[in-house]
């Protein structure tokens, strides 16, 4: 915590990942410096340290020091690598990776360099599901916002796009607040239909990792996105 700040930041406690320490579950988190925190300290709930360093792996792949559009493909392939290979040691339950493209391109308002940024992720996602079918894992892809899937600037009354003062559309450079898809993908998927979940959103993914890791949810998680047929 830095010495001095406006707002005092949540508590937040029995995370996923503290359940899953204390059930001696082994877990691996990746991602490039751009996003580390955010499978790291973010994920556990504001909290910069293990639960377990015995049973948690965290691997931080250095992100380029250039602007985002100058290389939209940032550190994916790399992630994807760290991630096959962790994967393929079979020392970990549950992976956790994040592809920072989408997010950080987007900002950029670079329409060319956002598009090669999502091709980047496509080829590295599609890299991890492949090496995931060979050993019959099941994976999971989200996003907790968009960005990238709205280039052009739109006006919340009317619904047009906004115009910039030479007559050019003006880039959306900011997170949308449009809906995410969650893609459940793995060999045991037939077992499993959507749940009728009011309002679903992130705060439901805890306790579906847990069905799908055959654990019982806490009584105060939110349901599952999933149930069993």
């Amino acid at each position: 915590m830095p010495p001095h700040y406006l707002v005092e930041p949540p508590t937040i406690d029995r995370t996923l990942s503290e359940y899953l320490a204390e059930s001696g579950v082994p877990q691996y988190a990746v991602s490039e410096t751009q996003k580390f925190g955010h499978v790291t300290y973010f994920w556990n709930g504001n909290n910069s340290a293990k639960f377990d360093a015995k049973t948690e792996q965290w691997e931080e792949i250095e992100s380029d020091r250039l602007p985002f559009d100058q290389a939209p493909q940032m550190k994916a392939d790399e992630i994807a690598s760290h991630a096959i290979k962790a994967l393929q040691s079979g020392a970990y339950r549950f992976l956790r990776l994040n592809f920072p493209n989408g997010d950080m391109v987007g900002h950029t308002g670079s329409l060319s360099a956002t598009v090669e940024a999502v091709k980047a992720v496509d080829r590295a996602v599609g890299r991890v599901i492949e090496a995931a079918d060979a050993l019959g894992a099941t994976v999971i892809i989200t996003a907790d916002h968009g960005n990238c899937e709205q280039m052009i600037a739109v006006d919340e009354k009317t619904g047009r796009a906004v115009m910039g003062p030479g007559g050019e559309y003006k880039p959306q450079t900011s997170h949308t607040l449009n809906p995410v898809p969650f893609i459940i993908h793995g060999p045991d998927t037939g077992r499993y239909e959507p749940a009728d979940v009011t309002d679903p959103g992130l705060a439901n993914i805890a306790s579906t990792i847990l069905l799908l890791l055959g654990y019982d949810r806490p009584d105060d998680y939110l349901e599952p996105l999933i149930r069993v047929t």
